[in-house]
């Protein structure tokens, strides 16, 4: 992701890691760069590098999920494609977004970096973990709607 922000940010490229929370941020020359959420009003931030699989959160306002036409939490996959150098995020359903594409200022979790896979256990838990959670999942909306 950082063929172009490599060639004209001017200063030390950072990699994403695993736990990180990043944000999309226009930038003079209207494209979108990904760099720390606590960088996104800075006049000068630092791009942040995602590797091809690198797996994210999103953290999209009610306004920004209607803009993406995604849930409260979608996850997506960073994808590298080659072609025109336009790199996209692929969502669960199959669509592609590409980061020039998506709105300022949406915040996201890295939860998994290609090659760091083993530093993603706290954010991501065992499968049975998962599935237990997954079980219970409707009797707790029910309670939540209750209060």
């Amino acid at each position: 992701m950082c063929w172009y922000s490599a060639a004209h940010s001017g200063q030390e490229l950072l990699k994403a890691e695993v736990g990180q929370r990043l944000g999309v941020r226009k930038m003079h020359s209207g494209a979108n760069w990904v760099v720390k959420e606590s960088e996104l009003q800075n006049n000068r931030p630092a791009p942040v590098c995602l590797l091809d699989g690198t797996r994210a959160l999103f953290r999209p306002t009610e306004t920004e999920q209607t803009i993406l036409q995604t849930g409260s939490e979608p996850e997506a996959v960073f994808r590298m494609t080659g072609r025109s150098k336009r790199d996209v995020f692929e969502f669960r359903d199959g669509r592609q977004i590409e980061v020039n594409q998506l709105p300022t200022g949406l915040i996201f979790d890295v939860l998994l970096v290609p090659g760091r896979e083993h530093l993603s256990g706290v954010l991501n838990p065992p499968q049975a973990e998962r599935e237990e959670a997954e079980e219970y999942e409707p009797v707790l909306a029910r309670l939540r709607h209750l209060f």
